[in-house]
């Protein structure tokens, strides 16, 4: 059986914190999903304006569906009404920076040196680029993929 959750909140931030390392934030939201009674995956999100929020993710594998990554993006983009989700990952963190590519987010910069691992990478997701929320009925064997490869 598989479910997600919203809260209770404390429980999704401790359990991304212990794979990212994310710092608590006052502002902090998260979805996580649950599969036969066990958290295997959270997106949280934090850093809000009034135009973008910072999205962090960590999963056990197969813990993102296309399902989820719906879920994800529609949170900031649809019920926020954000414009910009931005991502920082480590530099050598090869794996999340394959799995924001499949997402469909873009590099905006790499700050050398930024990170005791080498550099740090911001990219982005802007609302308009997001094949995720459109609400177009393309959500096909691409977007599946690129959810399930993660």
């Amino acid at each position: 059986m598989s479910f997600y959750v919203n809260e209770p909140e404390m429980v999704l931030y401790d359990w991304l914190a212990s794979r990212i390392g994310i710092s608590w934030s006052t502002d902090f939201r998260a979805l996580g999903r649950v599969v036969d009674d066990k958290l295997i995956g959270v997106v949280g999100y934090n850093a809000f304006t009034e135009t973008s929020c910072q999205m962090h993710m960590a999963g056990d594998k197969g813990w993102m569906t296309h399902e989820f990554v719906c879920r994800m993006f529609r949170y900031p983009f649809v019920e926020m009404g954000l414009l910009v989700v931005i991502g920082v990952v480590e530099g050598n963190n090869t794996h999340a920076l394959q799995l924001y590519e499949r997402l469909g987010t873009r590099s905006v910069v790499v700050i050398p040196d930024a990170h005791p691992n080498g550099g740090l990478h911001l990219v982005q997701m802007r609302r308009e680029w997001c094949r995720w929320i459109q609400g177009r009925k393309h959500h096909g064997q691409k977007q599946r993929q690129a959810a399930e490869a993660a």
